[in-house]
């Protein structure tokens, strides 16, 4: 996908490698897209990119590849989607601060949801899900290496986002203040929208 006449993985490489909070980056790109992803950063000129692999078949599996390129004496990753451009230092900030104060595993972005939620089974409503303390998460989602590393090598079912990987193994994840802008791009219509939102 292209933002703002740019691959979209091009936005995050360009923010991240401006904020002072991100040390160096791994970037994951599917099967065939490795090299587009590596010419990507060096037209970015994204500078603390230092590795650009493969990922694998699921999430977890292209996390854990990415890791696995992580040096041992990193005590802090973030892991953050490209199909969230609009990241910014705030954010990163507020889930680096979090996982400094040392009283969690991880830390993730988060909105509280403000609509109605319904449970709904084969068209039907079943039920009104309560919506008192649920949140939307979003990326970049930061986690001590060493607690992401043994999640990553202890949990084999899949989940939709890295946070439940260390909850999966009884490990806490905070939940800061997240950010409307981070939109994750999944439709035209969604790249549109980020778009117009990134004008300045």
């Amino acid at each position: 996908a292209a933002f703002n006449g740019r691959p979209l993985l091009a936005e995050s490489l360009s923010r991240l490698d401006r904020c002072e909070y991100i040390d160096s980056m791994v970037v994951v790109a599917p099967d065939g897209w490795v090299e587009p992803a590596s010419l990507c950063a060096e037209e970015e000129n994204a500078s603390k990119v230092f590795a650009c692999i493969p990922g694998g078949e699921t999430r977890g599996d292209s996390v854990r590849a990415g890791v696995a390129e992580v040096p041992k004496s990193v005590d802090f990753i973030l892991v953050h989607d490209a199909a969230r451009p609009l990241i910014s230092d705030e954010v990163v900030s507020r889930v680096v601060i979090s996982l400094a104060e040392g009283d969690s595993d991880g830390a993730v972005p988060g909105l509280p949801i403000p609509d109605t939620i319904k449970h709904v089974r084969d068209s039907v409503i079943q039920h009104t899900v309560a919506r008192d303390g649920l949140f939307a998460v979003q990326t970049p989602q930061g986690f001590r290496a060493d607690v992401l590393r043994r999640a990553l090598t202890t949990v084999t079912e899949p989940t939709t986002d890295c946070a439940g990987l260390i909850e999966l193994i009884g490990g806490s994840v905070r939940v800061v203040e997240g950010d409307p802008l981070l939109v994750k791009v999944t439709t035209a219509d969604d790249l549109a929208f980020v778009q117009q939102l990134g004008c300045p």
